[in-house]
């Protein structure tokens, strides 16, 4: 199993455990984090912190994938697994699917790169390489069956798992809020990148939304302890009070009557539970260009895909301003119906 990144970490530890519940025999090994070595994984090598999108984003891990790749195929060669999975994390995982195919390792993509969002030649390239995808969404299935890919469509595997463990009086209790005053809760995303990019935008917005916003209280989710020492240095700089919750985020969504997202699997957690959301992000100028190039679907969210209209904020890029987040979140506030109103639609997306 290869997961180069936290939620695919946490998609293959929930599938490994499920395996195990029907053949306690069956072996695991492979590369990704914390919560697939908790679930019984061999993990040979540790890569959560390498996630990026784009180009310029993940140069910098270059070096690392490439030792990993290469004890990947040491291993394929030397140990050759019965059955190969790659969860998430397109452009590596298609490296190694082209090394498990030479040697005739049967490949399933669980989590594949969304077939929505790439041209109709990326994703035939993707399907010549693999021998079964496991679809999430049932416009994904269609899309890869188009291109001659053997499918089966499983569903959103957070459908059903996003759920508080608290009720929200307990969880208020849990996080010292006050429950009359507004709570706001920050997720600066589950990549590197992704902190050193949006969290101080975050945190600026914050400072002018607590200047208007009288009792406003943030939460800020840690999406993997990997990056906690990150997260906690850069608060410190910023100088804002919030309160840093590690591993809760359902909990952390309940409490919130308004999230700031990053975009990914938050965006789909926060639907589930109806929690109202702006979307924040920012890539690479590089990147960005090349997405407007080759990605052909008009929104970055999911819950806008799934849609297939706006029904929560996006601010990207250039947009993704300090000021524009906070007069946005301000906005919102002010306007009970349209907070409700959100809540319904993203009721109906799930």
């Amino acid at each position: 199993m290869t997961a180069a990144e936290v939620s695919g970490d946490l998609h293959a530890a929930n599938l490994v455990r499920a395996i195990k519940k029907i053949d306690t025999d069956i072996e695991f090994v492979g590369i990704g984090g914390e919560k697939m070595r908790q679930a019984g994984v061999d993990v040979r090598a540790t890569t959560v912190h390498m996630g990026a999108v784009g180009i310029w984003e993940g140069l910098k891990y270059y070096p690392s994938f490439l030792r990993i790749e290469k004890g990947i195929k040491r291993m394929l060669r030397e140990e050759p697994p019965d059955l190969l999975v790659l969860i998430n994390s397109r452009d590596f995982n298609l490296r190694i699917a082209r090394l498990a195919k030479k040697r005739g390792i049967p490949i399933i993509y669980y989590i594949a790169p969304p077939a929505w969002a790439w041209p109709d030649w990326a994703t035939k390239r993707t399907a010549r390489n693999i021998t079964k995808v496991i679809a999430i969404f049932p416009f994904e299935a269609a899309l890869y069956r188009k291109v001659g890919a053997d499918v089966t469509f499983v569903g959103h595997p957070l459908v059903g798992m996003a759920r508080p463990n608290l009720s929200k009086s307990k969880a208020y209790e849990k996080f010292n809020l006050n429950s009359s005053h507004p709570v706001i809760g920050l997720l600066p995303g589950s990549r590197a990148y992704e902190i050193d990019s949006l969290l101080p935008i975050m945190l600026r917005a914050a400072a002018k939304i607590k200047r208007s916003l009288k009792g406003v209280q943030f939460l800020l989710s840690v999406a993997a302890s990997v990056f906690g020492e990150k997260i906690a240095r850069i608060v410190r700089h910023s100088g804002i009070e919030v309160k840093v919750i590690n591993n809760n985020i359902y909990d952390l969504m309940s409490v919130s009557d308004l999230i700031i997202t990053a975009s990914g699997t938050a965006t789909l957690e926060a639907t589930c539970l109806a929690t109202p959301m702006i979307v924040v992000y920012k890539t690479s100028l590089s990147t960005w260009i090349l997405g407007h190039i080759l990605v052909k679907f008009p929104y970055v969210s999911l819950p806008n895909i799934l849609a297939g209209r706006r029904i929560v904020p996006e601010l990207l890029q250039f947009r993704a301003t300090p000021n524009r987040l906070a007069n946005l979140t301000l906005s919102l506030w002010g306007d009970c119906k349209k907070l409700e109103q959100m809540k319904i639609e993203l009721n109906k997306v799930t």
